[in-house]
């Protein structure tokens, strides 16, 4: 499973949706399941089940699926 796989099955089980709806366009707010919550837990999953660290300004740029794999791929 390449990176962009890995973070799409990872935002689908912290939003409990399946993985057909994460496409690389989808934003905070465009499903009722990703609100700010949600998208505060899904960087805690980023850190705690692939081990990126995030610092705060990365998270604030973070607006959909693409900023995340993005934001991934410049963490490893």
């Amino acid at each position: 499973m390449n990176t962009k796989e890995s973070v799409k099955e990872l935002i689908a089980k912290v939003l409990n949706v399946s993985v057909d709806v994460i496409d690389d366009e989808l934003a905070v707010g465009d499903i009722p399941e990703w609100d700010s919550l949600a998208h505060m837990r899904i960087i805690a999953a980023l850190e705690s089940d692939l081990g990126v660290v995030l610092d705060i300004e990365q998270t604030l740029d973070i607006e959909d699926v693409e900023d995340i794999v993005d934001a991934v791929l410049n963490n490893e």
